[in-house]
């Protein structure tokens, strides 16, 4: 079911959990709906897609109970200031969060490293400034970093890291089975693991990072001996391996 471009629709059916062949909600472009208490969803869910909805205050009761729900899309949501309690719907398979700039929320307390059939994440880091401080851990935090990201993990983005610098080995360190890595728009950041990449690794894209552009260019960056043995290299939609 796709709810688009309802320029006047103010709420949604407190009924919606009992269309039991529910699998795909998609609600986007709905500039008015202002939701205090969002409804429960059917738990045959197995597709969510909120996008560009900026007056919604709350996400779906309860979400945790979806068993079903493979993929959660949360896109310019800019009410939106925590997700429900109990945690992320267990099974995702694919999760993007991105333009929801007051989700003050820290990333630890998401539950992230319980979705073990999680595989692809898409993660805009929008907020910046204070708000990277309730995201990312410190650098003294380096144990953290594995309650962030799944072992599971196949495809990961982040982008608008606008203060860091560093991404640390305990960030990528036990992601064993990635194998694509994009990193977007990340202007400070000059550092990749010491250790290197994960050893999985099929493709790595970095664009908009200036500094970190230059450290992997082939041959001439001080990184490139670190990233060689990926197969698949793109800088700033560029081919370089």
């Amino acid at each position: 079911m796709t709810i688009d471009g309802c320029l006047n629709l103010g709420s949604l059916p407190q009924c919606l959990h009992m269309l039991s062949n529910l699998t795909c909600l998609d609600i986007s472009n709905c500039p008015t709906l202002e939701m205090e208490e969002f409804p429960y969803l059917p738990i045959t869910l197995s597709c969510l897609i909120i996008s560009n909805c900026p007056k919604i205050k709350s996400l779906p009761n309860q979400w945790h109970h979806l068993t079903s729900l493979k993929t959660l899309f949360i896109e310019d949501c800019q009410n939106i200031k925590c997700f429900p309690k109990g945690g992320l719907p267990p099974n995702l398979q694919g999760l993007l969060i991105r333009g929801c700039e007051n989700l003050k929320q820290p990333m630890r307390e998401w539950g992230l490293h319980l979705l073990t059939s999680l595989q692809c994440m898409f993660i805009d880091f929008c907020m910046g400034g204070e708000g990277e401080k309730v995201w990312f851990p410190s650098e003294d935090e380096e144990d953290t970093w594995s309650l962030l990201f799944p072992s599971s993990l196949m495809y990961l983005r982040i982008c608008n890291m606008c203060n860091v610098e560093r991404l640390s080995s305990g960030l990528l360190n036990h992601l064993s089975s990635l194998k694509h890595l994009w990193i977007d728009r990340c202007p400070k950041l000059r550092y990749l693991p010491e250790d290197g990449l994960p050893p999985s690794l099929q493709e790595l894209y970095i664009e908009k990072c200036e500094i970190l552009k230059d450290r992997c260019f082939k041959l001439t960056g001080d990184y490139w001996p670190l990233i060689q043995e990926i197969p698949f290299i793109e800088i700033d939609w560029v081919r370089i391996q």
